[in-house]
């Protein structure tokens, strides 16, 4: 849910960004980090709960032919449902240099989007969402920054703050079986909704949410390349 789930994230990101994963896919000239979700086990987590068997109620790597992506699917209409999960890279103190990254890129498709009342808020529930957590909160909870980038089910407000978190509607099309890309100039982004520099600020987190429990419905998307550029 909207207001729940995002402050969830950032009191339970303040713990869980304070350790470090193993290094993913190696990364091209270009990139400062890239997960193409080609392999069996990727270093990933939830930030609030570890235990697997929850990630793997909502979260899978599948492949189509050799394409390789995370399928996500939130169904909260069966008995006992999953919570809405959050999954993502953690990157720690050393994360990416804001002022460095040049491009947050990602390819997303939604092939089911919840079914939310014509007067639910469209950020109540969203099929595919990539959070970014750029400075963890420290005593307030609104003092975290990043960004939620979302799919939406349909035409919404875009860039208020959500327990310190802007939120991006990138799309409102609708569901269907084609792939799309995105790419996102971070620090660009930072410096017009913070009025802040980029210097000293790192990527400390990239993730992903498709969740359905605010609308009791059904969420599907899936997630692919997503890859951060940037300079030497």
């Amino acid at each position: 849910m909207h207001s729940d789930l995002g402050r969830a994230f950032v009191v339970g990101f303040a713990v869980a960004v304070t350790y470090e994963v193993a290094t993913a896919s190696a990364a091209g000239p270009n990139a400062a980090w890239q997960e193409h979700f080609d392999r069996p086990r990727i270093d990933w987590i939830d930030p609030f709960n570890p235990d697997s068997s929850v990630i793997g109620r909502v979260y899978s790597i599948r492949t189509e032919g050799t394409f390789s992506f995370l399928h996500a699917r939130h169904d909260f209409t069966v008995p006992s449902p999953p919570p809405a999960v959050h999954y993502g890279r953690a990157f720690g103190a050393n994360g990416p240099s804001l002022d460095k990254v040049t491009a947050l890129k990602w390819r997303w498709r939604v092939t089911q989007h919840p079914s939310l009342a014509a007067s639910q808020d469209a950020w109540v529930d969203v099929a595919a969402a990539l959070y970014v957590l750029i400075r963890k909160p420290a005593v307030f909870i609104g003092s975290a920054r990043g960004f939620k980038f979302g799919w939406l089910s349909k035409p919404w407000r875009s860039g208020e703050s959500q327990h310190g978190l802007i939120e991006e509607a990138l799309r409102v099309d609708p569901a269907g079986p084609n792939w799309n890309a995105e790419s996102v100039d971070l620090c660009a982004l930072y410096v017009r909704e913070y009025k802040s520099t980029c210097a000293g600020e790192r990527v400390l987190y990239v993730g992903v949410v498709t969740d359905a429990d605010g609308s009791k419905s059904v969420s599907e998307a899936d997630y692919a390349d997503l890859e951060m550029d940037a300079a030497p």
